[in-house]
């Protein structure tokens, strides 16, 4: 029997007929997503619930509410998000600074730009947003061109021109399967909207996991990547994960019970995957790679879990310490970045593998995307286990 998996997405963008026009009005938008090759979307596409977010880059409510949108992002996998310019007027570098995020978008880098200019709104000048192109790696001569040609305003202007048209006099603006929240919102509020409107959406409607039938298994690089279980193992359990991920830690303890219940026959090997919405998330990998090149990798993998609240620099050091680890050369490590070319090689490998999302697994090279419960996991791995059995079989015994 082979085993093979793959993720399939099953949902319905649907607006509830509690929202009557206005919420055609949104859905009937000509410029929901950007053109010309730029994405200013995240989740899934067929998500069943639709967030559009009216924003500026210099407008502090509207760090505050992407600050709560990616909390939400990163812990509900039936949301997606789709942003919109809307710079003010008054903002004098917000209008440049949009464009600096398309043109990231063009290079495949929109949500990292979209972090960096909402981490550093009063350093919005053309030459701080240069610098936030380099420290991306982008493609400057293409950036730059972009920028001096205003590649970008046009599309701004549409954005503009549809918030216009839809009422829209404030930033933030959020727009919830077509339900209007105006001004800067709590978790609380986004959350209970979101809710309301998924109570109303069958199951079958929504973003489910499937098991089904799929192609050839894929070949990941494990050398170097943190592993519990023997080498020898016919069953290899890879996860992509973020730390900051609430689904990645839910996850943790299920590939805690898969390597107890299989002793000899599975192997786990955890790969860094930060989330671009995550903004500690890239140095709490450092950390744990830090922590593991003094013997204590998953002592400080559990500790960073636990503490998903907890992941800015000072926090990682006070784990350090608990740990009982050398401070000073944890410390340096993370101030050099000497680990952040295995995080950023995991990642690079992680999107050459398809993973758009954490917590994402392969069994033995076969991907399935979520969290999945331990009864689904160990069913999987029983179909692996008898695969690996058939294909070791001698010819004259099958």
């Amino acid at each position: 029997m082979r085993l093979r998996i793959r993720r399939i997405l099953t949902a319905a963008f649907l607006l509830s007929a509690q929202y009557g026009t206005e919420a055609q009005q949104v859905r009937s938008s000509p410029v929901h997503e950007s053109a010309q090759g730029t994405s200013t979307a995240y989740g899934p596409e067929r998500a069943p619930i639709t967030i559009i977010a009216f924003s500026d880059f210099e407008s502090f409510p509207c760090a505050r509410s992407a600050a709560v949108l990616t909390g939400i992002l990163g812990e509900n996998g039936q949301v997606r998000l789709i942003f919109k310019n809307a710079p003010a007027a008054t903002n004098p570098n917000a209008h440049l600074a949009h464009e600096a995020a398309l043109a990231a978008a063009a290079q495949g880098k929109f949500w990292e730009m979209h972090s960096l200019l909402f981490e550093n709104q009063t350093k919005l000048s053309r030459s701080d947003l240069f610098t936030y192109a380099k420290l991306l790696g982008l493609n400057m001569v293409a950036f730059e061109r972009a920028l001096d040609r205003h590649t970008y305003s046009a599309m701004i202007e549409r954005d503009l021109a549809e918030a216009r048209g839809l009422g829209v006099a404030t930033t933030p603006t959020l727009f919830i399967n077509g339900r209007r929240l105006v001004g800067p919102q709590g978790y609380a509020s986004v959350s209970a909207v979101i809710d309301t409107a998924l109570a109303g959406i069958p199951e079958s409607q929504r973003v489910v996991p499937e098991i089904v039938a799929s192609g050839p298994a894929q070949q990941i690089n494990l050398a170097n990547t943190a592993a519990r279980g023997p080498a020898t193992a016919p069953v290899t359990l890879v996860e992509f994960s973020d730390f900051k991920c609430p689904f990645c830690a839910r996850a943790a303890p299920i590939a805690r019970q898969l390597v107890a219940a299989y002793p000899t026959q599975v192997r786990f090997a955890f790969k860094h995957y930060p989330l671009p919405m995550h903004q500690e998330s890239p140095l709490a990998h450092e950390a744990v790679l830090a922590a593991g090149d003094q013997g204590k990798f998953w002592d400080m993998h559990d500790a960073l879990f636990a503490g998903q609240d907890k992941l800015a620099r000072e926090d990682l050091i006070a784990k350090a310490k608990q740990l009982g680890l050398d401070v000073p050369r944890f410390t340096k490590d993370l101030d050099s970045h000497r680990f952040k070319p295995q995080v950023d090689a995991d990642r690079q490998e992680g999107n050459r593998l398809g993973v758009d999302g954490t917590p994402f697994f392969f069994i033995n090279g076969h991907a399935i995307s979520g969290a999945l419960e331990l009864p689904t996991f160990k069913k999987l791995i029983d179909a692996a286990l008898k695969e690996s059995a058939a294909a070791t079989k001698p010819a004259a015994a099958k």
